[in-house]
């Protein structure tokens, strides 16, 4: 059970090693972590966690991130939990589709991880 809900969150990635990067330093900030490692394990991890902010990537193999994205908003009801995009993809047409698909920032990687620990605080706090 995680004790300051207004701290938990969901980080998104198909890379292993950028998930254990960000949740270390998302921990070391004071923040409660889940991972999940594509689009379908993000669903399953949303539904039992209730997560206050997700970090999630697009390019994954079995649902990308748009897909997880609009099922949460449109299926799932979640029109609360803030979605923050966090994407090797870059470009007007990459952040137009995710803001539509519902998120609620879209960060290009590579990026410094205190500037996504900011915009994790925008939400969280």
């Amino acid at each position: 059970m995680v004790a300051d809900h207004a701290k938990h969150v969901l980080v998104v990635d198909d890379d292993p090693d950028m998930v254990k990067s960000l949740s270390i330093y998302l921990r070391l900030s004071g923040h409660s972590v889940h991972c999940a490692y594509g689009g379908l394990h993000a669903l399953e991890q949303i539904e039992e966690e209730s997560p206050s902010a997700i970090l999630l990537d697009i390019m994954m193999p079995d649902m990308n991130g748009y897909e997880v994205c609009r099922h949460l908003r449109q299926q799932i009801g979640d029109s609360e939990t803030p979605v923050i995009m966090l994407t090797a993809l870059s470009g007007d047409a990459a952040r137009s589709e995710a803001l539509d698909a519902g998120a609620n920032e879209f960060l290009t990687k590579p990026r410094d991880f205190h500037d996504i620990l900011v915009t994790v605080e925008q939400y969280t706090s």
